[in-house]
């Protein structure tokens, strides 16, 4: 598919090959930019593309990155960083824009091609779709209202994803219902069901307060919804779940779910430990949705203190594909990433390391599924909870 792209960089020779590139593959240059805040204005008065080359290092004061922080706060829109200069530091700052790749100059046209192939389902319509996900759930600034110290990391293998997050504080106690779901498939079809699994599992947690009941309500619900159309049209697609209950008077968490594994760290211990919540599978190979859920939600409870960590994420971080062989991450990477950085008790800043990690881990293979994880600190909740009553 063609798209309508901008070019922002700064030597305009370089430009001009970029644009030669772009051109050749059948794509529309839509506008050529050396100055970000140039390129800010550009968008601010109601001007569309699909794309955004971007070169970090521009000729006004602000950068790339900045430009793009900014354009972002008005529009929607991916973007290709090419840049000479992509130490450590640039590319923390990148991956929180709608990065799609990092590239390194010299830039040839057989690297910019594989980088927009990625884009292939790039529409105005998914743009759409993925504002309408992010008005759903919870983004950054809920997550940070609820728990002051946390990670949270959302990277969909397409525009628009099957993993989200979910909260419900219940009203008249001192609990928070939350959790993460991973949706079968990625892309459109994920979606579809990562939205009715939200609408569910947010519609049920403000009936109910007990976990098992929840999963096993959110079971029937999704088989009903799902099996309209009897033999015809019925699905049997599933949904991986963990969910928690953060008791804060208790200083307790409940978690359960199904097929999934966490990662806890105790600070008193100073261990990360993996906790498998019941990998074992049903007949038909599903978790939630299946035609007989013959097997029970596991419920562990766990006294936590002020600097434990717990760590929930979609098999999208440990499916993916990287390293110098091309092997998956798995749960053994994943946990000696997290005793490598044991000592650093600053969330924001593991973090960073962690996507860095995760980026290196990649390198240039394609994103395999889409990646959710959520660190969370119960005890930063209770704190905030007992300061609000």
């Amino acid at each position: 598919m063609h798209k309508r792209i901008v070019i922002v960089e700064d030597n305009l020779l370089i430009q001009e090959l970029h644009k030669h590139y772009l051109t050749n593959l059948g794509h529309k240059v839509v506008g050529c930019f050396e100055k970000g805040n140039d390129v800010i204005n550009f968008f601010n008065e109601g001007n569309e593309a699909d794309l955004i080359l971007m070169d970090i290092r521009l000729e006004d004061d602000i950068d790339g990155i900045q430009a793009m922080e900014e354009i972002q706060k008005s529009i929607t829109i991916p973007v290709v960083y090419v840049s000479a200069n992509s130490d450590d530091s640039n590319y923390a700052r990148a991956v929180s824009t709608n990065m799609k790749a990092f590239l390194s100059k010299p830039l040839s046209s057989e690297d910019l091609e594989a980088a927009l192939k990625s884009l292939s389902s790039l529409t105005d319509s998914i743009l759409y779709a993925e504002k309408i996900q992010k008005s759903l759930y919870p983004q950054v600034d809920e997550i940070n209202g609820y728990f002051h110290k946390n990670i949270y990391i959302n990277r969909p293998k397409d525009i628009i994803t099957g993993d989200f997050c979910f909260f419900h504080k219940q009203e008249e106690t001192d609990e928070i219902i939350g959790g993460i779901a991973d949706c079968t498939g990625h892309g459109i079809p994920g979606a579809l069901l990562s939205i009715l699994s939200s609408h569910i599992i947010t519609t049920i947690c403000i009936q109910k307060n007990n976990l098992t009941e929840i999963i096993e309500t959110l079971d029937f619900e999704l088989k009903k919804s799902l099996s309209r159309g009897k033999n015809t049209y019925q699905l049997t697609d599933s949904l991986d779940l963990v969910i928690f209950k953060i008791k804060a008077e208790q200083s307790e968490i409940e978690i359960s779910g199904l097929k999934r594994i966490l990662i806890y760290y105790s600070f008193e211990n100073k261990t990360n430990t993996v906790i498998y919540l019941n990998e074992k599978k049903s007949k038909n190979n599903t978790a939630i949705i299946n035609n007989t859920m013959d097997i029970a939600s596991p419920l562990i409870t766990i006294k936590f203190h002020e600097n434990d960590i717990f760590y929930f994420f979609s098999d999208g971080i440990t499916d993916q594909f990287g390293g110098p062989n091309d092997k998956k991450l798995m749960r053994t990477r994943l946990l000696e990433f997290f005793d490598s950085d044991i000592n650093n008790h600053d969330l924001k800043s593991k973090q960073l390391n962690l996507n860095l990690f995760l980026r290196r881990w990649q390198g240039r293979l394609e994103q395999t599924d889409d990646m959710i994880l959520l660190g969370i600190n119960p005890s930063s909740f209770a704190n905030n909870n007992k300061k609000s009553s």
